[in-house]
């Protein structure tokens, strides 16, 4: 009854007091920001690193891998993830939630510093980026071909390094198709005729496999990358 008593006897009051939340609430609707991708910190940097003329298994060996090693010790990261392809590496940290990120910054800009020796000679060096929601926009390219049948390899050979080289550019994937690859079927009769376990055959499959990076070659119009 005492808030019923107080609206009854200071109605001029009560309404004024009314007006000014509906004018409040009327201007915090209109000077509201409204973004499709809004403003947050997110705790996350990129290493980039470009090794021209490699592959994506010796980008992953040579560059990826012992980066990975070395800055998954640093103080508040949470997870480590990375991306190997022709020619580029590129290794994302998460930190937790919390974690100052210009400290977080520095301290990796200094571990890559003492990283960067153990990189190949001919690698870049590594550059450390901030991820920013602000700043990942994102674009998608559809591409499909009537007749190449390998388009996915094309694709991820061909076009995503040429992207890759765009400065504003943080990463590329290739998704959809699929890629080539050899399959080997086994006779048992025959491994058993010659001898052969399966482990021997695999052995000299991987031992048949080795490549390492030997530059770039231009055939007409395509520059393709050699391995020996």
């Amino acid at each position: 009854m005492g808030i019923t008593k107080f609206v009854l006897k200071r109605p001029v009051t009560i309404v004024m007091a009314l007006l000014c939340l509906l004018v409040f609430g009327i201007s915090s609707v209109f000077n509201a920001t409204l973004e499709q991708m809004p403003e947050m910190e997110t705790p996350m940097l990129i290493i980039s690193t470009r090794y021209d003329g490699a592959g994506p298994e010796d980008i992953c060996e040579l560059v990826t891998e012992p980066i990975e090693d070395e800055v998954s010790t640093l103080e508040g990261v949470k997870s480590v993830s990375s991306t190997s392809s022709d020619g580029s590496s590129m290794v994302m940290l998460e930190y937790d939630y919390g974690t100052d990120m210009d400290e977080a910054y520095s301290d990796l800009t200094k571990k890559m510093n003492s990283i960067e020796r153990q990189l190949p000679d001919d690698a870049e060096e590594p550059t450390v980026m901030e991820m920013s929601m602000d700043a990942s926009t994102t674009m998608m390219l559809s591409i499909s071909h009537r007749t190449q049948s390998n388009l996915y390899d094309y694709v991820d050979q061909k076009i995503v390094p040429e992207l890759e080289k765009i400065t504003s550019v943080a990463s590329v994937e290739a998704t959809g198709g699929s890629s080539e690859y050899i399959k080997v079927e086994l006779i048992s009769e025959k491994m058993a005729q010659y001898k052969v376990t399966m482990s021997q055959i695999t052995s000299a499959i991987e031992a048949a496999n080795l490549s390492s990076p030997s530059g770039d070659t231009v055939v007409g119009n395509l520059e393709l990358s050699v391995t020996t």
